[in-house]
């Protein structure tokens, strides 16, 4: 049997269909798409407590605890390398600190940045 998608066990989750082979289940990316719903977001921070437990028990907890739902919004990609390394050159910030000001910053003001810091010559 092929290695199964992590998100697949948060559907599984969702819509009731019971998961026997846990082998690509993955309790981080687990709590962080329940983290996202304000239905389940108390249920991720009651996991994040006890995050030793074993992810079989973890699993089973959401499976019970979780009402049948769609829920959408999976976590968000991170932004584009580029974009964070012409923050932190800019402003000479840290890596957590650009990332902060990224989400800050209109793509307008991204952009004004980049002509600024451009450098000239061949792409």
């Amino acid at each position: 049997m092929s290695k199964r998608n992590p998100f697949d066990y948060v559907k599984s989750i969702n819509n009731k269909s019971r998961e026997y082979d846990l082998t690509g289940y993955n309790p981080f990316l687990t709590n962080r798409c329940f983290a996202m719903h304000r239905d389940t977001i108390m249920l991720a921070e009651q996991m994040n407590q006890y995050h030793e437990l074993l992810p079989e028990l973890q699993y089973e907890f959401y499976y019970h605890a979780v009402r049948r739902g769609k829920r959408f919004g999976f976590p968000p990609k991170p932004p584009e390398v580029n974009d964070l390394e012409l923050i932190q050159d800019y402003f000479k910030y840290s890596r957590k600190k650009a990332l902060e000001a990224l989400d800050l910053l209109t793509p307008e003001q991204i952009e004004e940045i980049k002509c600024k810091m451009d450098k000239g010559g061949r792409i």
